[in-house]
């Protein structure tokens, strides 16, 4: 039972509910911080993550959110992820409790906030850097110290330009695939950083969260 660091196995659990908040185009992160929280992987003499069965997570799109936002109590714990309206706004009064190349998560009270830079920010933009394969690789060792195995985006979008790896140039105007291909590169690099963000949330942060 949350507020109790000690593992009861003996006892029922007691499932604390928590509103997942995003826009309908970030559905499928919610979701994969759904199917963790639902992971059976508690060991014998270890939680991993949260206790296994002791949150109920539900997903609100912002719109529907903000119809119900009337018969949600104070002491509801509710998830932003992503920039939505209202998850800027949470933003803005959340101090990170984790922030790492580009990827954020947070809490005050009973409400917490996950996102990554947007696509224009300075970290997301390191795609057109001579850096930018050094910086990645940190990114992909990272998320592999926390059990994600991500395809090499880069490599990928490189090979496609003539197979430079070392230097990612800006895309010049007039070069339609090229555009593309850059932009599809930078939304994988984004969804890679979305489910880096979240298995270290639910690992180091969800549970705190919650006992709170």
């Amino acid at each position: 039972m949350f507020g109790n660091s000690a593992v009861n196995y003996g006892q029922p659990k007691t499932e604390v509910p928590l509103i997942i908040v995003c826009d309908e185009k970030d559905i499928a992160y919610a979701n994969y911080l759904i199917q963790l929280i639902g992971q059976k992987d508690d060991e014998s003499d270890k939680v991993v993550g949260i206790v296994d069965d002791s949150v109920s997570a539900a997903i609100y799109t912002t719109k529907f959110y903000l119809s119900n936002l009337p018969n949600i109590p104070s002491k509801q714990h509710t998830l932003f992820i992503g920039h939505s309206s209202v998850a800027k706004e949470q933003q803005q009064t959340v101090q990170d409790k984790f922030s790492k190349m580009g990827m954020h998560y947070g809490w005050l009270g009973k409400r917490a906030v996950l996102y990554v830079d947007d696509p224009a920010s300075e970290y997301v933009q390191m795609i057109k850097l001579k850096e930018s394969r050094e910086h990645y690789d940190e990114f992909l060792a990272f998320s592999r110290e926390h059990g994600v195995e991500h395809t090499d985006a880069l490599h990928a979008y490189a090979r496609k330009q003539g197979g430079f790896l070392n230097e990612i140039l800006p895309v010049a105007i007039g070069a339609p695939k090229m555009l593309f291909d850059r932009n599809k590169a930078i939304s994988e690099i984004k969804m890679q950083q979305y489910r880096t963000l979240e298995k270290v949330f639910y690992e180091n942060g969800l549970r705190q969260f919650m006992e709170g």
